[in-house]
């Protein structure tokens, strides 16, 4: 498994979990009782198992990794309470249909050995979260049925087309994190989705996105990412950059903060770009970028820049006139402080900018254009504080 898998997974893990149970009169002791005798059972087996209780003291979380028999517990089924289940990491290649029956909200199945998508949860139309990174299906069904659908994990899988979800009015917005396919592109169809989120890093088969990606009020980030370059921190070997063809209509995207194209053999940053008015974050990492234009000062929401490992030599004046501006990264370019404008110290930033000129993180004001104390009224040193 890559890195980027390891880090897609991990927050789950974290974050999800019932805390202390608190009993309610209104449920009998026998249920209490059978739910103690089951949860005896399951971790006499599965010595690994982690069980958490809701406010009821119910059962409504379930980990267990490592099924190297491939079967689901059936003393799941048991469960009547159950919300979310987690099995990782085993050898499961099909669900039993008592699973269907299962009132969950969130299912985790990474790391088994699904070869299509499981036509048990086709059913269970109260999902909001579905995982199934890092297992070998080639094929979803054409639409899928999931109205409160809030997070599709599937990277690292072999599917080839973007998933299609069938919402309702009230549905919400949906995370799609498709990284590592072999998805050719993002089609037309997606219209008749909401989207929040769409995650497809070292996607190296996307030619197409469709304009109609633009049309989406609720998408928040793009990321498409290549990790490829071992200098980065996070480093895929099966990486193939490319220039990814994102369509200049995600302009219209009026509530878009996040957008990422680190590694797509860019030249200059994208015209579009800069029609994102609602822009908070900008990811460009490992292009071959030599200049950031002036017009960059109408991303006025902008807060974090990131630029490493490109051919910069200075910054824009412009940087002087964007109050919002939290991290300016650009180690791996060519920039000296010498060649900084004075222009963009002329700010007074309560919220002081961190700035990451070189890889060494070098701290020192010797070379600037401008004093320390010029320097301070709106930026500071990364990893510096003030």
């Amino acid at each position: 498994m890559s890195d980027i898998k390891n880090f897609i997974i991990i927050p789950f893990i974290l974050f999800l979990s019932c805390g202390e149970p608190e009993k309610n009169v209104d449920i009998p002791q026998d249920i209490y009782d059978k739910e103690q005798r089951v949860i005896e059972r399951i971790q006499s087996k599965y010595g690994n198992a982690k069980i958490y209780k809701d406010d009821n003291g119910l059962v409504c979380d379930i980990y267990i990794d490592s099924l190297r028999n491939g079967e689901v517990p059936v003393d799941l089924q048991l469960f009547d309470s159950l919300k979310m289940l987690m099995l990782y990491d085993g050898e499961i290649s099909e669900l039993p249909e008592w699973i269907s029956k299962l009132p969950l909200k969130s299912i985790y199945l990474p790391n088994n050995r699904f070869n299509q998508f499981p036509d048990q949860l086709l059913n269970m139309t109260l999902l909001e979260v579905i995982v199934l990174n890092d297992n070998p299906i080639s094929s979803v069904n054409e639409t899928l049925n999931f109205p409160k659908l809030k997070q599709f994990w599937m990277p690292g899988t072999k599917i080839t087309k973007f998933p299609i979800i069938k919402q309702e009015p009230n549905s919400p917005s949906i995370d799609f994190h498709l990284a590592e396919t072999p998805i050719d592109s993002i089609p037309d169809e997606i219209s008749s989705m909401r989207i929040k989120k769409i995650w497809m890093t070292d996607c190296n088969q996307l030619t197409y996105i469709t304009p109609n990606l633009g049309k989406q009020d609720s998408l928040e980030e793009l990321n498409f990412r290549f990790f490829a370059s071992p200098g980065t921190g996070v480093f895929n070997p099966n990486s193939k950059p490319k220039t990814v063809p994102v369509p200049k209509e995600i302009a219209h995207c009026k509530n878009l903060k996040s957008l990422n194209l680190g590694h797509n053999k860019l030249t200059a940053i994208p015209d579009y770009v800069f029609e994102i008015e609602s822009l908070e974050n900008l990811e460009l990492w490992d292009n071959q970028i030599s200049e950031i234009p002036e017009k960059i000062v109408k991303l006025q929401k902008l807060k974090d820049i990131y630029l490493p490992n490109n051919n910069l030599k200075t910054f824009p004046r412009s940087f002087g006139q964007m109050p919002n501006l939290e991290t300016i990264s650009v180690w791996g370019n060519a920039i000296s402080k010498e060649n900084l404008p004075v222009e963009m110290f002329d700010i007074n930033r309560e919220k002081k900018c961190a700035l990451l000129l070189y890889m060494s993180n070098d701290k020192s004001y010797e070379g600037l254009p401008v004093s320390q104390e010029q320097f301070e009224r709106g930026y500071r040193w990364y990893g510096r504080q003030y």
